[in-house]
């Protein structure tokens, strides 16, 4: 079986972890795997190569000719399967499909309700070209069937999940770590692991860590990514005299170790589907703050394992942050409730490996 992926972007975020994972299974699994990346290739696609994986960008400013250049990759590999991710990659994946009678997957990996309207048409007039649509979350499911008119068959729900041997409760990480960055055993520790882009909305966070820190100077904010809000956030951080409560990791391949560090996760993004750090803060077992945006809340009950708070909402961010780092009962109780929802979270590479089959095979059904 052979498999060529497609994605807009092979930076670290989300969707990039997902298809390292998800390329990685398939090539254990021994199949014949090609990456193509419409953007530069970035840290994601370095570590893909690094562990013998076949990636290549076909980059260009002219859409036309990355269309071209992807039809040509096509032609050169013969997949069974295209497998798509993010907008622009499952746009030009449909455009170089049709009338090949090439099989192809999508699978979004971001909130298309946020998108503007011609980037909603622009898909409602595509789909048909789908073999199959993979929803990520619930959230996304919904939207595709009810507003972007999917036939329920051509969408099938497989939520994300992560590996599980990658990240675990570890107190000795959790010491080793603190000692590292010369956190006190009280200092309460907040992490993020998110890129620095607008719609993650960091600078919410900030601010509001910043009234939490004003009352409380026994607290720190952990920043796990990079982006291209870096400048505007340093110099944020630094007009509040935060430079020593406020650390911007940059991207960081010890993600678990990060998160074993801290006592409360926090995100608060505008749009969300359903993000691999939410489920990874969970599997290790930390109260969860996040924003009332696409699944999120279906991982996190308030009041039981974390808190939700509508996106932007800074007031109301600070008084959950605040009550959080007041309350060592309350952080204890409610990790325990994030690991008894990790027994929740699924393994979805090996399954994705089972769907490709059935659909070479023309036996794939929504029941399978």
């Amino acid at each position: 079986m052979k498999i060529l992926y497609v994605i807009t972007s092979t930076e670290t975020g989300g969707a990039e972890k997902a298809l390292s994972a998800l390329a990685q299974e398939t090539v254990r699994q021994g199949h014949v795997v090609r990456i193509l990346c419409i953007k530069p290739l970035g840290r994601i696609a370095q570590e893909l190569q690094q562990n013998g994986l076949e990636v290549k960008t076909i980059s260009s400013k002219l859409p036309g000719k990355t269309i071209q250049k992807l039809k040509a990759e096509m032609a050169d590999f013969k997949p069974d399967i295209v497998h798509a991710m993010l907008f622009r990659a499952i746009e030009y994946a449909r455009i170089a499909c049709a009338r090949t009678g090439v099989k192809l997957v999508v699978t979004p990996h971001f909130d298309l309700s946020k998108k503007p309207f011609l980037f909603r048409l622009a898909d409602r007039l595509l789909e048909a070209k789908d073999t199959l649509a993979i929803a990520e979350s619930l959230s996304t499911a919904e939207y595709l069937i009810n507003h972007q008119g999917y036939p329920k068959n051509k969408v099938y729900l497989l939520p994300n999940g992560i590996d599980k041997t990658q990240f675990y409760k570890d107190d000795s990480l959790r010491n080793a770590m603190r000692a590292r960055k010369s956190f006190h055993v009280k200092t309460v520790v907040f992490v993020c692991v998110a890129r620095l882009a607008a719609v993650k909305d960091p600078l919410t966070l900030l601010q509001a860590f910043r009234n939490v820190w004003m009352r409380n100077q026994n607290t720190r904010l952990v920043y796990v990514g990079e982006g291209e809000e870096r400048a505007k956030l340093e110099a944020y951080i630094h007009q509040s005299g935060m430079d020593k409560a406020v650390f911007l990791e940059g991207e960081r391949d010890n993600i678990n170790a990060y998160l074993n560090m801290a006592d409360v996760f926090v995100l608060s993004s505008k749009e969300e589907s359903l993000p691999l750090a939410l489920l990874e803060a969970i599997q290790v077992g930390l109260p969860c703050v996040v924003s009332r945006v696409g699944d999120m809340p279906v991982w996190v009950e308030h009041g039981a394992n974390g808190y939700l708070f509508n996106p932007g909402d800074i007031t109301l961010l600070s008084c959950l942050l605040s009550l959080l780092a007041d309350n060592e009962g309350l952080r204890r109780e409610m990790g325990k409730k994030s690991l008894e929802k990790a027994a929740k979270i699924t393994d979805p590479f090996t399954q994705y490996q089972q769907i490709y089959q059935q659909l070479i095979k023309g036996e794939f059904s929504r029941e399978n």
